[in-house]
């Protein structure tokens, strides 16, 4: 997660495997880490838990392992946001590449984001993140989080293959706090798409799975007031920087079109989401 480099370590077998799934979507690299989590076993027996360790924080735990992961999961993404600097933020969002152009995918935890994100790369094409991307100030361009997804026993239901790998155990999926995390590298070695501009904002919204599925045009205005009040981290920064960071995610989606998705099948919505962009 440039310009920050992560690093994981466990003195656990089972807890070091669990790491794996944590960072199994990030690029590898040489750079020396710049962030040090740590999740070891405490005890032995009926007692045994893990405490897990995040720079600048207290421990936490004792816990259980799937608690624990989900603390270390939740303190790093927490920790990458706050670095933020003026000319790279991050957006609440999901987002992949069909053909040559670049989907902002915006809705509420729950809204179906990462389902839809990971039927779009079931799909073939190349996706950025599933509720976090990031976003470059200077040239209003969006590029991809090495991040897991996470899906529940339901989206799990629509994606045969996806949940056959969770329930093999394969590496880069775990699952922890009632959701399975799954790497993108999981389901497909090459998966991220390069940094682009939005050719359209879809929104998505738990109360529109009514009806039949797929994607209906939306106003462009809403779409973009939505999508500006997503963005994420330099909560340190000055007012001024993060109103002018404002500005330029509203400039980036000056040309992209709008859509709202409907019903209550993602692959459905997928689907016709697809035929628009390869109209």
């Amino acid at each position: 997660m440039a310009p920050l480099v992560l690093e994981f370590a466990s003195d656990d077998g089972v807890a070091a495997r669990a790491l794996e799934a944590l960072y199994h979507a990030a690029p590898a690299t040489d750079d020396p880490p710049t962030l040090r989590y740590t999740l070891r076993r405490t005890g032995t027996g009926p007692a045994a838990g893990y405490e897990a360790g995040s720079p600048a924080q207290p421990l936490f735990g004792p816990a259980s392992l799937t608690d624990a992961w989900a603390f270390l999961e939740w303190r790093a993404t927490e920790d990458v946001l706050n670095a933020a600097t003026a000319d790279l933020l991050f957006v609440h969002a999901g987002a992949a590449v069909l053909g040559n152009r670049m989907v902002l995918l915006i809705g509420d935890p729950g809204a179906g984001k990462s389902t839809l994100v990971t039927h779009l790369m079931m799909r073939g094409h190349d996706v950025l993140g599933d509720d976090v991307v990031r976003f470059a100030t200077r040239d209003g361009r969006y590029s991809a989080v090495g991040r897991s997804f996470k899906l529940d026993d339901k989206a799990l239901r629509g994606m045969p293959l996806v949940a056959a790998l969770c329930a093999a155990g394969t590496l880069g999926t775990l699952l922890a706090a009632g959701c399975y995390y799954v790497s993108p590298a999981a389901i497909r070695r090459t998966w991220h798409g390069s940094a682009a501009r939005p050719w359209a904002v879809v929104l998505l919204d738990a109360g529109a799975r009514i009806g039949a599925s797929g994607v209906q045009r939306s106003s462009e205005g809403e779409a973009a007031v939505v999508a500006s009040r997503k963005l994420l981290g330099g909560a340190a920064l000055p007012a001024p920087v993060r109103a002018g960071a404002t500005v330029r995610l509203l400039e980036s989606l000056e040309d992209a079109v709008a859509y709202r998705a409907v019903g209550a099948d993602p692959a459905r919505v997928a689907e016709a989401l697809e035929r628009e962009a390869m109209r």
